[in-house]
């Protein structure tokens, strides 16, 4: 089963506001809800958890942390784990049945806090490696794989830097708001030279050429912030999806199984990474088990 495999219709209706709300009038749920983003989230925390009763579910598809924030809002017997984002001050946690990740931007800065470029060099290695073994059944894909990895390890740096600056322009974009720009910025997407030269750009797709000098105030204006938020996964997976792209031969053919199997992999490294005492932090600040568990 995949870590980030969709609810089934029946958890779905199990876990739905208004048919808790209908079961709540009549008898005790036996069960807490605590919403999560996505599929990755959710598998993190039932691998890392021994509390009773407690169901973690993914908000649902196409939704996120707003609709966490809504939902556990009119809902009196759920809680909710988010991504901080973009929310430095945590702003956006009104409600004692809500935590977020802060002082990191997401799950993954959280898990692996204090770690640094080669500690997330070792992870895309290791997913190229098992991304590389699903695709055995095509013969290019081992010497492939061995190009792959000498990139990796002789351009660490830069593609550290890379992850990083992706992931302060989406930071940037989530404090813009409704008001950021929409238009695709004219360069188009990155590609891997924007990871590997020195007069690549990481953020082609993402900062228009009339975003950049806000970009570079904020960058200014909140790096402590920015220094503590960390990585986030998305951004890891696009690197190396870049990675495959111009490295792998059979690329354009197996573009989705590409795609989806790095998501897989990090997701699956990042949950490894985990604990329990990372879980019961965020129960802890729920007030869903004793502080000192």
């Amino acid at each position: 089963m995949r870590l980030v495999s969709e609810p089934t219709p029946l958890v779905d209706a199990l876990a739905d506001p208004k048919r808790r709300g209908a079961e709540t009038a009549i008898r005790q749920p036996e069960d807490t809800i605590v919403y999560v983003e996505g599929g990755l989230d959710r598998a993190f925390f039932r691998k890392h958890t021994s509390a009773p009763n407690l169901t973690f579910m993914n908000i649902g598809k196409n939704k996120g942390k707003h609709e966490i924030l809504s939902t556990v809002s009119i809902t009196e017997d759920s809680y909710g784990i988010v991504d901080m984002d973009h929310d430095f001050d945590s702003s956006e946690i009104t409600s004692s049945r809500l935590v977020d990740t802060s002082k990191q931007c997401c799950l993954y800065g959280f898990v692996t806090q204090g770690e640094g470029n080669e500690e997330m060099i070792e992870l895309a290695i290791a997913t190229v490696h098992s991304v590389c073994r699903d695709l055995q059944d095509d013969p290019r894909i081992n010497l492939n794989r061995s190009q792959m990895v000498e990139q990796l390890t002789y351009g660490g740096d830069r593609f550290g830097n890379f992850v990083s600056e992706r992931t302060k322009a989406r930071l940037y974009r989530g404090h813009l708001g409704s008001t950021r720009e929409t238009r695709a910025p004219a360069e188009g997407e990155c590609n891997w030279s924007d990871v590997v030269s020195s007069n690549g750009n990481p953020v082609r797709d993402r900062i228009t050429d009339s975003m950049s000098q806000g970009y570079e105030l904020f960058k200014q204006e909140y790096s402590e912030q920015i220094s503590d938020a960390g990585i986030n996964e998305h951004d890891i997976c696009d690197a190396i999806i870049l990675l495959f792209k111009d490295q792998y031969a059979g690329y354009q053919d197996r573009e989705v199984l590409v795609m989806s199997q790095v998501e897989f992999h990090v997701g699956r490294l990042m949950i490894r990474k985990g604990n329990y005492d990372m879980t019961n932090y965020f129960l802890g600040e729920l007030g869903l088990i004793d502080g000192e568990e």
